[in-house]
C-alpha cells in the first residue's frame, strides 16, 4: 500500500502502470495490488474508471466521447448527400467501392452494402460494375414541364448579365434543364410574374441586379411552385421570413469563408512566408469572409498586410459615371466609323474610368502593399487584380518575375492573363438546384454553401525574394 501511495505522490499527473506491470515489479501476487488499489480508491487518493487505468485523487482526464464508426448507413448518407449537393450529374459513374472504402476509411464490402441502400432509395442504379447517378423523377405529365428562369430584366425580354460567372450559370442552366427533361423558359422580372399553368414544374431566380428579391420570392411562394434561388448577397438568405418555407432552397456560392479557406490551403505550400490582402471592397461580407477564412488557414507562421478600401464594389464608383451621358461627350470619338448610341458606349467606358478613378483613390494602400515585403499578393476578385496588373505595369513590375498574385471568381480575363484564381463551383450548384426541383418532396437543407478550386498558373510562381 505504502509502494502504491508513494508512486502516486511522486508523479500525480501520470497514470499508473498496469496491475501486471506493478505485480510484476514489486513480486507480489496481483490480488493484493488490485485490493490496494481499491483501498486507495475507497479513501479517495486514487481514481479509476473502466477503459482509462488508475490515476492519483483529481488526476483522470475527462472521458473522451466515443467515435461513431463509420457502417453502411452513415456512409450512405454522407454519398446521398453529395449526390443531393451536386457533386456527381445525374448518368455519371460514382467512384468504385474500392475508392470509396479508401477515401472514407471503411471496408470495400461496407462501401458496397451503402451503395446497395442509395440503389434501394433510387438515387443510384447498377450498370454492370458501375454505380450510375440516376436523374430524379418527376411528376407525370402529358406535356414537357417547364423550368421557369428567372432574372433581372436589362430590357424587354433580355436577362442582364455583368460578370462571367453569371454567364455559366445561365448557359450551364439551361444546358442542365434540358438534360434533366425540363423545357427552360427565361423568365424577366418586371413587377409580376407571368400566370403559371399547369405545365410549370419549377423556378430557379437568380437574385443578382434584382431590386425586389422578396417580391419575387414572395409570389413564387403563393403560386406553390418550388424554387431553388442563388443568392447574390447574405441578406438574402431565409432568416426567419423563409425558415419554415417548404418547396424553397437556397444556394450560396462565394460569401461564405469556405473560399477563403480553399485558397489559404493552396498557398501554404508556395514558398512564401509574407503575404497581402489587396481589396478596395472591404466594406462588403464576401470580402470580409474571404479574407477572415484565408487568414485562418494559413495561421500565425505567415506575416500579413491588408490593403484595403470602404467600397461594398465597383459600383459605389461606376455609379457615378454610368449615369452620367456626359461622360461620353468628354471622350474624342473622331475617326469612329459607326460611334453607335450612348448605351452601346457606356458600359465599357464606364468599367475603364471607374478603375482609374478607383485606382487613383487606392492607391496609397497599394504602395504601402508594396513597400511592406510581401512577395504574394492576394485579390479579393479577378476584377481588382486586373486593376493590380495595370497598376503594377505602369510601375514597370510584373508576376511573377517581381511578386505573385492570386485572385478569385477564375474570369475569361484570368484565363488571358494567366492569372491564378479560384473557381466557384457554378455547375455543381446548377446540377443540386435542378435535382431539389425534380425531388421535392425530398428534405434537403434550406442553404447550401459551395467551395470551389484553385486553377494554378503563372502568376503564382516562386520568385527569388520568396525562395530566399
Amino acid at each position: 500500500m505504502e509502494r502504491l501511495r508513494e508512486l502516486a505522490r511522486k508523479d500525480p499527473d501520470q497514470k499508473l502502470p498496469s496491475m501486471r506491470s506493478l505485480a510484476s515489479a514489486w513480486n507480489v501476487g496481483l490480488q493484493k495490488v488490485q485490493i490496494a488499489i481499491h483501498r486507495g480508491v475507497q479513501q479517495e487518493w486514487l481514481c479509476t474508471r473502466p477503459g482509462s487505468g488508475v490515476w492519483a485523487r483529481k488526476s483522470l482526464p475527462d472521458p473522451t466521447p466515443p467515435v461513431r464508426r463509420m457502417d453502411a448507413l452513415r456512409l450512405a448518407d454522407a454519398i446521398g448527400a453529395q449526390i443531393q449537393s451536386g457533386k456527381f450529374a445525374f448518368d455519371e459513374a460514382l467512384p468504385s467501392p474500392k475508392d470509396h472504402a479508401k477515401h472514407h476509411g471503411v471496408h470495400p464490402a461496407t462501401a458496397r452494402k451503402a451503395l446497395g441502400v442509395l440503389l434501394s432509395k433510387g438515387l443510384v442504379e447498377r450498370r454492370g460494375r458501375s454505380w450510375i447517378v440516376n436523374r430524379p423523377v418527376g411528376k407525370k405529365s402529358t406535356r414537357t414541364p417547364v423550368l421557369w428562369c428567372i432574372g433581372a430584366s436589362e430590357e424587354p425580354g433580355r436577362i442582364r448579365i455583368d460578370s462571367d460567372r453569371e454567364w455559366d450559370f445561365w448557359r450551364d442552366l439551361q444546358s442542365e434543364a434540358i438534360r434533366s427533361g425540363l423545357a427552360p423558359r427565361l423568365v424577366t422580372w418586371d413587377g409580376e410574374l407571368p400566370e403559371p399553368d399547369e405545365s410549370v414544374f419549377g423556378a430557379v431566380v437568380s437574385t443578382w441586379h434584382l431590386p425586389e428579391n422578396m417580391v419575387v420570392l414572395d409570389a413564387l411562394q403563393r403560386a406553390k411552385i418550388p424554387t431553388a434561388v442563388w443568392v447574390a448577397t447574405e441578406d438574402v438568405l431565409p432568416g426567419k421570413r423563409y425558415r419554415q418555407a417548404r418547396g424553397m432552397w437556397f444556394h450560396d456560392l462565394a460569401h461564405g469563408r469556405s473560399a477563403g479557406e480553399t485558397m489559404g490551403r493552396f498557398l501554404s505550400g508556395q514558398g512564401h512566408r509574407k503575404i497581402a490582402w489587396i481589396c478596395p471592397f472591404q466594406g462588403s461580407s464576401w470580402a470580409k469572409n474571404r479574407m477572415a477564412g484565408l487568414w485562418a488557414e494559413l495561421g500565425p507562421q505567415f506575416e500579413t498586410f491588408e490593403a484595403i478600401g470602404p467600397w461594398i464594389s465597383e459600383w459605389d464608383i461606376q455609379v457615378q459615371v454610368a449615369e452620367d451621358p456626359a461622360v461620353v461627350g468628354r471622350i474624342d470619338l473622331s475617326g469612329i466609323a459607326d460611334q453607335g448610341p450612348y448605351d452601346s458606349l457606356r458600359r465599357p467606358l464606364a468599367e475603364w474610368i471607374t478603375r482609374e478613378r478607383t485606382l487613383s483613390m487606392f492607391t496609397p494602400q497599394l504602395e504601402a502593399a508594396l513597400d511592406s515585403g510581401a512577395t504574394l499578393w492576394v485579390a479579393a476578385s479577378d476584377l481588382v487584380a486586373q486593376w493590380c496588373l495595370h497598376w503594377l505595369a505602369a510601375r514597370g513590375l510584373r508576376p511573377p518575375r517581381d511578386l505573385a498574385l492570386a485572385s478569385f471568381d477564375d474570369t475569361r480575363d484570368s484565363s488571358r492573363q494567366n492569372l491564378t484564381s479560384l473557381r466557384f463551383d457554378v455547375q455543381g450548384m446548377i446540377r443540386s438546384m435542378v435535382r431539389q426541383i425534380l425531388s421535392s418532396r425530398d428534405a434537403h437543407p434550406l442553404v447550401s454553401r459551395y467551395a470551389g478550386h484553385v486553377v494554378e498558373r503563372g502568376t503564382t510562381a516562386l520568385h527569388p525574394r520568396a525562395e530566399a
